[in-house]
């Protein structure tokens, strides 16, 4: 039920907010990385994630720990209910609220943090991510706890964290790498020719996350572009044309930047074209700017 509530008060902060493209996230290992391996048989897994907020009342707008156990079932791991159960690994931490800084009278933002740690029963921790999101004043003036929340729902390290989980158990593949996955596998999807979407075989839970993915995915995949062109991890580039087919316009303007951010002289052809000849007038703009900032022309 409280994933039904979610999905309209998310759908609104869309159309309101700037999503800040700066991700704030921390991956630590806390083992040897030829562990990894090993595990590739270990899919039963326990979530044990505490929440919190700063609020007066204590009530939580959304349910972290039941939509983390979503995207692990998402991605094919068996969850155990109950710690005395056997499973191998064990998702620990916290989602937590806290104050802000303060936009008005008795006006405060938030500051979302989610400490994940995943641990083998056997071998131990082996890697932890923190996300902290907070808000920022926006000139259409959407409420700071909404803008927070957006930010993290969309910050690319939650938005995939059951693959991240799922890559580097099963496959034994960095953040990075689980990013290029999930952007080349969307853009191959939308190719695909369309079927009816009858989601009637769905269990409740799984329906729920694909809703949340569909919801989310525009603006998580500019943010991921955005964190290989900060992480200065060039093997983004190889995809940034196929990015071009991506449904939203701005994820295609992004992958436009990320031409120029990463200089890519070869792909000047590709951007006068697109200049010239796309359908979308603010990928024509973007051509055009990255055109210029490539040659040291100011646009």
């Amino acid at each position: 039920m409280k994933s039904q509530i979610l999905f309209p008060v998310v759908m609104l902060v869309m159309v309101c907010v700037f999503v800040s493209d700066r991700v704030l996230a921390n991956v630590q290992y806390l083992t040897d990385p030829a562990v990894f391996s090993t595990l590739r048989t270990a899919n039963t897994i326990y979530v044990d994630v505490q929440a919190s907020t700063w609020k007066t009342r204590g009530r939580l707008l959304w349910d972290a720990p039941a939509d983390i156990r979503t995207k692990l079932i998402a991605v094919g791991f068996e969850i155990v209910r109950e710690k005395n159960q056997p499973h191998a690994l064990t998702l620990t931490g916290s989602y937590e609220e806290t104050r802000g800084r303060q936009f008005g009278i008795n006006r405060y933002g938030t500051v979302l943090t989610g400490t994940f740690r995943i641990e083998h029963h056997e071998k131990g921790p082996l890697f932890e991510i923190t996300i902290q999101e907070k808000a920022t004043l926006t000139p259409l003036g959407t409420l700071p706890y909404l803008d927070s929340l957006h930010n993290f729902l969309t910050n690319p390290y939650y938005h995939f964290l059951g693959e991240i989980v799922d890559g580097q158990i099963h496959r034994n593949q960095d953040a990075h790498r689980v990013f290029l996955k999930e952007l080349r596998a969307k853009v191959a999807h939308e190719a695909l020719p369309k079927v009816s979407d009858n989601s009637d075989w769905l269990p409740e839970g799984i329906h729920s996350m694909q809703q949340a993915h569909t919801l989310y995915e525009p603006v998580a995949a500019r943010r991921t572009i955005e964190e290989f062109v900060q992480a200065k991890d060039e093997r983004i580039v190889d995809l940034l044309p196929d990015l071009l087919k991506h449904p939203d316009v701005y994820v295609k303007v992004r992958s436009v930047e990320a031409f120029g951010d990463f200089d890519v002289t070869d792909a000047l052809p590709l951007l006068r074209g697109l200049e010239e000849n796309a359908t979308d007038v603010e990928v024509k703009h973007a051509a055009a700017a990255t055109i210029s900032r490539m040659a040291g022309i100011s646009p």
